[in-house]
């Protein structure tokens, strides 16, 4: 009997209670108490199961409808990924870590033109190698002119393939040569006209419209002066713009780089002059091993340096120039004692259109072009420029060329 009960009521009973039925039991008195007993707690506890079983019920068929709406939430995340990888208006093609092709979208497809996925791999691999670069490069690809950029999937320390952008830039190249051709179109007559203008006034300062009054001649003479900075503007405009389109082209010769310095000192002689700054030339005894240069852009370097060192000095002010052969390169420097470069720009001094900000106050008509424009030229003949500066001390600009001997 002890054991039935236990059986049943999985050991919710302790054993003082268990042997009190039992003693009811054996009084006739008590059976009928003892099955009431009973049939009580065996109602209650399935009562409990059944009740704890509905909880667990609802709370699976509440997982199941968070299951289902998360997986038609995924379905729909899905297929608006795949609509905007189809869609997309740039060819996109994501190579796997194994150098295969995992998927491309239509438009990849049309600019590759590949027969299989095989040979589109073959073609842009060259452009894959490098683990962990990004590079961007302008192709010519079946009458496509393409921008190519090529981006790794690295997670962690694990390349995963690379990402492939190819996005047709054939309407940007047109609007930009469109651009060019309207600005160089534009400098071209304006530079006409200045130079016209130029001409004219050096035939009145030379005497050939009569003799002018000293009036006449001073301000004819900054009349000229004016000129001649419009004309300098108007040339550092077209070489930017040149520059920005990668239409500058260099024709190289042999050049005496002292010449050149020597040519823009007396340029500048009427400005020198006019602030009485002293200026030093130093340059060694012996003649210097000429350079491979493009002559026209090195002039236009050195004068660039050289306006930039009058402009920013004080009247009465010093400008060292020296030219020496070190090593394998011809090393011009130039120092003046000017208002110097602030801490804060120096950084953006190379930058296009960028002035210091103490510039600005000296001179309002810079086109922040000129520094620009000389770096891109040295850099293009494999040399370098760079500069010292101190703010109300002076700069001094180091010009290092290669050396080509004859």
């Amino acid at each position: 009997m002890f054991n039935f009960v236990k059986i049943i009521f999985g050991g919710l009973f302790t054993a003082s209670a268990i042997a009190f039925l039992i003693f009811l039991a054996s009084v006739n008195l008590g059976i009928t108490l003892f099955f009431l007993v009973v049939i009580f707690f065996i109602t209650n506890y399935f009562l409990k199961r059944i009740s704890r079983f509905k909880k667990q019920q609802i709370g699976l068929e509440h997982l199941l409808q968070a299951n289902e709406k998360k997986f038609k939430n995924s379905e729909i995340e899905k297929n608006i990924i795949a609509k905007v990888f189809t869609n997309f208006d740039q060819g996109v093609v994501v190579i796997g870590e194994n150098g295969k092709v995992f998927m491309a979208n239509p438009l990849a497809e049309k600019i590759l033109q590949a027969k299989s996925e095989n040979a589109m791999a073959d073609f842009l691999s060259p452009y894959f190698s490098s683990l962990g670069t990004i590079l961007k490069e302008e192709i010519i690809l079946n009458n496509f002119n393409i921008e190519l950029s090529a981006i790794p999937l690295v997670f962690g320390q694990k390349d995963m393939g690379k990402l492939i952008i190819l996005r047709d830039i054939a309407k940007e190249k047109l609007l930009e040569k469109v651009k060019t051709d309207s600005i160089l179109s534009a400098v071209h007559q304006l530079k006409t006209s200045v130079t016209s203008a130029k001409w004219s006034l050096k035939m009145f300062l030379s005497g050939d419209f009569g003799k002018l009054s000293k009036e006449q001649k001073e301000v004819t003479q900054r009349l000229y002066g004016r000129n001649d900075s419009s004309l300098f503007l108007i040339d550092n405009l077209f070489y930017a713009t040149k520059i920005d389109n990668k239409a500058y082209r260099y024709a190289k010769t042999l050049v005496d780089i002292t010449q050149v310095v020597q040519a823009e000192i007396n340029y500048f002689q009427d400005k020198i002059k006019s602030k009485k700054i002293k200026v030093q030339f130093k340059k060694p005894a012996e003649s210097l091993p000429k350079i491979m240069a493009d002559k026209e852009k090195i002039e236009s370097v050195i004068k660039n340096l050289f306006d930039n060192a009058l402009k920013y000095t004080p009247a009465e002010g010093t400008i060292n120039a020296s030219i020496a052969c070190e090593g394998k390169k011809i090393s011009f420097k130039i120092k003046d004692s000017g208002i110097g470069i602030p801490l804060a720009d120096q950084s953006k001094i190379f930058g296009k259109f960028f002035r210091a900000r103490n510039a600005n106050k000296i001179e309002a008509n810079g086109s922040g072009l000129g520094l620009f424009i000389a770096k891109k030229i040295i850099e293009d003949h494999n040399g370098s420029l760079s500069f010292q500066s101190e703010e109300n001390k002076g700069t001094e600009f180091l010009l290092d060329l290669p050396l080509n001997m004859v």
